[in-house]
């Protein structure tokens, strides 16, 4: 939204002073140091120890290392769309546009080429950081004859607008009255702080019910005192916050790829309704009280935590790209779950469930990459989608995912004929009316994933879908039948 400040007219008369538009917060959401960062990490996640040897000789000198081991494509930063829409219309009236920033010149320039909005473009090199009083003094010397207008959006450029002769603010009222103060408001493009609701969507809430996969061990070993059940709740929590974390990572990582994805684009991160350093900051605190008090409550569960941790990060940043191995590597994450719960109930774990849900999980993983491949046939095509997969695999994928399907249920109705599964319930034969149950489930689900109907990660959708709680109830009537003793 654009509200117009008490200045409705132009500032000059006759020749319009140059309009000088900052970059970072500004012109895009986020900021192209932490952009850098990002890319950084991922491409080359070793060369990151150089930073502070970088920082230390200023800030101007990282931003000009920073550009020159990144490259960064301009069409994927987050542009805000009301800003463009101005700048349009003031070039449309052929005024002269300056991009202004403190980002490195290099990407200044990239950016410029990309939207074709900008007469000139000035940035900070390995020397200057053009930023607060710096760029100030430097707007009031370029353009001492015409005088400027300046659009920006964060607390140093209150300096900038005191020099200005008007202010265009992108961000809060509160921003826009302190400019005031300054100078003459032109204009305020109104920003908000990120609800709630955007930061549980930032932390996977709903996938939160993933981690209910802990109780499965107490569920099955009929283990219902109160003790274990605190303990796995606890358990559950400290999962929930180290998993959330680890979310926020990945999706911090694959910024620049969600952003080209058809549905991934409008999380959170990739959407920049959440800055990186916020991320970065709810990330730390997360995984660091998670995997801290999960090894005081229990050291087997806290390197359970640990483990998990350590193989998700090698996923965001290596296994993800390695076709095949990416979809064990997510399917293990769930049969990590059952593991923790287990450890953290001290519940013993039949070897033949952790089969089942090891081929079980597999077949929901590669439907969840099936439908990617399905969805995103122009990313995965140029090489842009950060898996390692082409179009055409989509088929062996299919494929793997089904067999993965009828696998878990042979291997469950071994487990409905072992000793353990005998001594738990007085008629363990109805146990097997769970074969063609779960059959059925996951049937559908690669049915749902071949027409293009998946969206999502299929537990998610699991989450919501009313066939599914239909295939859940009549799982418990099942298991509550198999545990009455019944004379045949």
């Amino acid at each position: 939204m654009i509200l117009m400040g008490a200045a409705g007219t132009r500032v000059a008369r006759g020749v319009s002073p140059v309009l000088c538009v900052d970059l970072d917060g500004t012109l895009i959401r986020g900021d192209l140091l932490w952009e850098c960062v990002l890319a950084l990490l991922k491409a080359r996640p070793t060369t990151l120890f150089l930073l502070p040897v970088w920082l230390l000789r200023g800030r101007a000198y990282l931003k000009q290392q920073l550009a020159r081991h990144v490259r960064l494509d301009p069409a994927r930063l987050c542009y805000r769309a009301p800003v463009l829409d101005l700048l349009r219309e003031e070039k449309a009236r052929n005024r002269r546009i300056a991009l202004v920033t403190a980002a490195n010149r290099e990407l200044a320039e990239s950016v410029s080429r990309h939207l074709g909005l900008f007469d000139e473009v000035h940035g900070s090199d390995d020397r200057l950081n053009l930023k607060g009083p710096a760029k100030a003094a430097f707007l009031s010397e370029l353009f001492a004859a015409s005088g400027f207008d300046y659009m920006g959006d964060s607390a140093s450029d209150v300096a900038v607008w005191r020099h200005a002769r008007a202010a265009y603010v992108v961000g809060t009222p509160a921003r826009a009255k302190q400019a005031a103060t300054v100078t003459t408001l032109q204009a305020n493009i109104v920003t908000e702080r990120a609800s709630w609701r955007t930061w549980v969507n930032a932390l996977r809430g709903h996938h939160w019910a993933k981690n209910l996969l802990l109780f499965l061990p107490l569920a099955l070993s009929h283990n219902l005192t109160i003790v274990p059940i605190l303990r796995t709740a606890i358990g559950f929590v400290l999962y929930g916050f180290c998993a959330s974390g680890l979310y926020i990572l990945n999706d911090l990582l694959d910024l620049h790829s969600d952003r080209q994805h058809p549905w991934k684009k409008e999380r959170p991160f990739a959407a920049g309704e959440i800055s990186i350093p916020e991320g970065l900051a709810a990330s730390f605190a997360l995984l660091c009280s998670a995997l801290g008090v999960g090894l005081l409550l229990d050291a087997q569960f806290g390197l359970a935590l640990i483990g998990y941790a350590a193989l998700t990060m090698l996923y965001s940043l290596y296994l993800k790209k390695i076709a095949l191995l990416d979809v064990f590597v997510l399917s293990s994450f769930y049969s990590f779950r059952i593991l923790a719960g287990a450890l953290i109930s001290a519940t013993p774990l039949s070897q033949w469930f952790l089969a089942f849900s090891l081929f079980f999980f597999l077949s929901l993983a590669m439907a969840k990459r099936y439908s990617e491949l399905l969805h995103a046939n122009d990313l995965v095509a140029s090489g842009n989608s950060g898996r390692g997969y082409r179009v055409d695999d989509r088929e062996l994928l299919l494929s793997l995912g089904v067999g993965s399907s009828f696998s878990a249920v042979v291997i469950l109705s071994l487990y409905v004929h072992s000793p353990e599964v005998r001594v738990l319930y007085l008629s363990p034969e109805y146990l097997l009316l769970l074969c063609p149950i779960v059959l059925y489930w996951l049937g559908r689900t690669w049915l749902l994933a071949h027409r293009g109907e998946l969206r999502e990660d299929p537990v998610t959708l699991a989450i919501r879908d009313r066939v599914s709680y239909g295939a859940a109830l009549a799982s418990a009537a099942v298991i509550a039948a198999s545990m009455i003793h019944v004379r045949w």
